[in-house]
C-alpha cells in the first residue's frame, strides 16, 4: 500500500486548479472549510465565477426564515437560514442582492445579501414596490451608482439614485413601464411607445426608440456590456411538462444608427441569458467549463395531478430555435440569482 497523503499539504497551485472549477457556491464553501491551508489557498477575493442559483418560490408571498436555492449545475437544493427575512417580501435581484420589506408598520426596505446576511436599510417612505435596478459591486461599503425603482401610491413611479458627492439619495420621476436596466450611463425602460432612455447624469428623457409595427413588445431588456438586448418571449399553451412551444426572439439596439433602431439577432455568441420576472441578466459561457452559450435559461411552472406546483427550468437554444427541460424545482416560481459570497 502507498503511504498516506496529507491533503492539507497539497501544492497551492494544484488547489487553485481545483477550486477555480467550483462554479457551485456551496462546493466552493465546502472546499474552504476542509482546513486552514485550503481556506488560505482559496481566498474569497479570488473565488471562481459563480453559476446562478434559482431562489425557489414565488416572490410575492411572505418569506420564511429559510431560503431554498436550487443548483442547476448539481441538481441539488440547499437551504439558507435567514431569520431577518421572516415574514417579509422581496422584489428583484441585482449583483446577488435582494430588496426585502415587511408588511404593515415594519415596511422599511432593506438591501439584503442572502448568502452573507449583509444588509443595508434603505431610508425610503412607504411604497408598495421596491426593485433594484442597478447595484454596484459592493453597495454596502460603496453605494455609488445604486438605483432603486419605487412605486408609491400617491407619487407614482420614481427612481431613487444615490448621490455620492452629497452622500444622500435623490429622486426622479420614472416612466411607468417594465424591464428597467442601466446601460452606458442611461436607464432604459420598456413602455407602450417602445423603449425610453433616460440620461442618469442629467435626468433628461431622450427620444423614444420606437418598435416597428411587426415587432412584438419586449419581455425585458438585458445589459450585455457593449450591447443592449431586448427579449421577446413566446410562452404558448403547453401540455404538462412540454416546452416545445416556448421560444424567444433576441434584438440588439443599433445605437450608432440615426435614429437608433432594433435589429433581430440569429445568435448571441457565447452569452447565456437568465430570465426572471420582467428582468434578467447574462453571463459568458467561456467562464464555465461544461456550459455552452447561445442560449436562454427560463422557468415555467405547471400544476401536477395532485394540485401541487412544480417549476420547470428550460433552456432555449437560440441557434437551433428549440427549448428543452434541463432541471426542475419542487416549488412554485423562482428567481435567478448570482451568489455573492465575498461582500
Amino acid at each position: 500500500m502507498g503511504e498516506d497523503r496529507n491533503w492539507a499539504e497539497l501544492d497551492p497551485n494544484l488547489l487553485a486548479l481545483i477550486y477555480k472549477k467550483l462554479y457551485d457556491t456551496f462546493d466552493f464553501i465546502r472546499f474552504r472549510a476542509v482546513c486552514k491551508q485550503w481556506r488560505a489557498a482559496a481566498p474569497l477575493s479570488e473565488h471562481p465565477p459563480q453559476f446562478p442559483l434559482l431562489l425557489e418560490g414565488d416572490p410575492n408571498p411572505l418569506l420564511s426564515s429559510e431560503f431554498k436555492v436550487y443548483s442547476l449545475s448539481t441538481g441539488k437544493t440547499h437551504g439558507l437560514q435567514l431569520p431577518q427575512a421572516q415574514d417579509k417580501m422581496f422584489f428583484g435581484q441585482s449583483q446577488g442582492y435582494l430588496v426585502t420589506f415587511g408588511i404593515g408598520d415594519d415596511s422599511t426596505p432593506v438591501l439584503l445579501n442572502p448568502f452573507t446576511r449583509a444588509e443595508m436599510p434603505l431610508p425610503f417612505e412607504k411604497c408598495n414596490y421596491y426593485s433594484p435596478v442597478y447595484i454596484g459591486t459592493d453597495p454596502i461599503r460603496n453605494p455609488d451608482g445604486l438605483l432603486i425603482h419605487l412605486r408609491c401610491p400617491k407619487k407614482g413611479h420614481r427612481l431613487a439614485v444615490w448621490n455620492k458627492e452629497e452622500k444622500k439619495w435623490r429622486f426622479a420621476r420614472m416612466i411607468a413601464g417594465s424591464g428597467g436596466v442601466c446601460h452606458k450611463g442611461r436607464l432604459f425602460i420598456c413602455c407602450g411607445m417602445g423603449t425610453v432612455a433616460i440620461d442618469l447624469n442629467t435626468g433628461d428623457k431622450l427620444l423614444p426608440i420606437r418598435r416597428s409595427n411587426q415587432m412584438p413588445s419586449f419581455y425585458c431588456l438585458i445589459d450585455a456590456g457593449s450591447a443592449l438586448l431586448g427579449i421577446v418571449q413566446h410562452h404558448l399553451c403547453t401540455d404538462g411538462i412540454s416546452l416545445e412551444n416556448c421560444w424567444f426572439e433576441v434584438y440588439q439596439l443599433e445605437e450608432e444608427k440615426d435614429p437608433p433602431r432594433w435589429a433581430k439577432l440569429s445568435d448571441i455568441g457565447d452569452l447565456m441569458i437568465f430570465l426572471n420576472s420582467n428582468n434578467g441578466f447574462c453571463l459568458s459561457a467561456d467562464d464555465f467549463d461544461g456550459f455552452r452559450g447561445n442560449c436562454i435559461y427560463f422557468t415555467k411552472w405547471y400544476a401536477k395531478h395532485d394540485n401541487n406546483y412544480m417549476t420547470l427550468i428550460g433552456r432555449y437554444e437560440v441557434g437551433e430555435k428549440r427549448s428543452e427541460v434541463v432541471g426542475h424545482s419542487r416549488h412554485f416560481g423562482g428567481t435567478w440569482i448570482v451568489p455573492n459570497v465575498y461582500q
